[in-house]
């Protein structure tokens, strides 16, 4: 009888002493057992690692990983060299998998899938959302956790380091390394919305961060040969752009601060849609109402009108049933 193929579970922890147990018990009570767990620490100093150290002495899969203080994109490529697994998957220390995360993602892999994408469920105290994906590089989702890849995705690839935004410029990549993309709806990863989340954390520098990601995303493509449908890529690259353009002005302070984070992301921009994607917009938009709430709000916030270009989105997205941030 062949041996399961082993599965690598990636893990980057850091302080997460209130979730991190039940991150690990849902890897190790997970139906496909045939996996080892690389919880990467890095410098917790608030409990995490004694919880992790607990877990280990009853589970020989957990192996244990410490790094000083260099981001998750620094942990995750430490657990992809480390990895032994024929396949990857990721967790981060405070989502959970459902039981079956991995069996459901395996089955499809016996089918000769190389990457497969789930839906995925968002949470917090008061209720759970789920979210539908697509089996595509560029409609899957940008986060790194609700796929399951052949370890060969991620060959000479990796995150960013010493950025907040890490996914979006290399999971499509991952995604598109796969000769076949497998899609399971009915088994769901976890993520929890909590207010420490780093994407509640807004700076200047968010507005540059974008931009670089865009950058790396094309950087990548080149170094991996991979192409996408230009439409498709356009209104990937356009929605993340609107999206940290919305968070920027509302979330930073003063009105300099959002003038510099408008002139940073619109520049590139423009620029980028006039190049390469041979349009005249802005932001490009995928529907006649959202090109339109994009030109007007762009508009406003190019006059200086802050307050009123995110009280126009937000109307908008009443109308249209969505919130401006996902």
């Amino acid at each position: 009888m062949m041996t399961a193929p082993l599965i690598t579970v990636i893990m980057p922890a850091y302080n997460s002493v209130q979730y991190i147990e039940k991150a690990i018990k849902s890897v190790l009570n997970q139906t496909y057992s045939q996996l080892e767990l690389l919880i990467i620490d890095d410098g917790s100093n608030d409990g995490t690692r004694e919880i992790i150290n607990q877990q280990q002495q009853s589970d020989d899969r957990i192996r244990l990983i410490c790094l000083d203080n260099q981001g998750s994109g620094a942990a995750r490529n430490e657990g992809l060299r480390r990895a032994n697994g024929e396949y990857i998957a990721f967790i981060d220390a405070d989502d959970y998998y459902d039981q079956n995360f991995l069996l459901q993602g395996m089955r499809l892999a016996e089918q000769g899938c190389d990457c497969i994408v789930y839906n995925y469920q968002r949470f917090n105290s008061d209720q759970e959302t789920l979210y539908r994906v697509e089996p595509t590089p560029l409609k899957s989702y940008s986060a790194v956790w609700n796929k399951l890849y052949r370890k060969e995705c991620w060959d000479n690839l990796s995150f960013p380091q010493n950025m907040k935004i890490e996914d979006f410029e290399v999971v499509p990549i991952a995604v598109g390394s796969a000769k076949k993309i497998g899609f399971v709806s009915d088994t769901f990863y976890y993520y929890r919305i909590h207010q420490i989340s780093i994407t509640h954390q807004t700076d200047i520098n968010e507005a540059r961060e974008a931009v670089k990601a865009c950058q790396l995303l094309f950087e990548n493509m080149k170094k991996k040969a991979v192409s996408f449908n230009q439409d498709d890529l356009a209104l990937y690259i356009n929605s993340f752009l609107y999206s940290h353009l919305y968070t920027c002005m509302s979330r930073l302070s003063t009105k300099d601060e959002k003038k510099a984070a408008f002139n940073i992301i619109t520049t590139y921009s423009k620029a980028l849609n006039k190049q390469v994607f041979n349009s005249a917009k802005t932001l490009v938009a995928p529907s006649k109402s959202k090109q339109l709430r994009n030109d007007l709000m762009t508009t406003l916030f190019n006059a200086g009108y802050f307050n009123l270009g995110l009280l126009l989105v937000n109307s908008m997205a009443k109308l249209f049933g969505k919130r401006g941030v996902k």
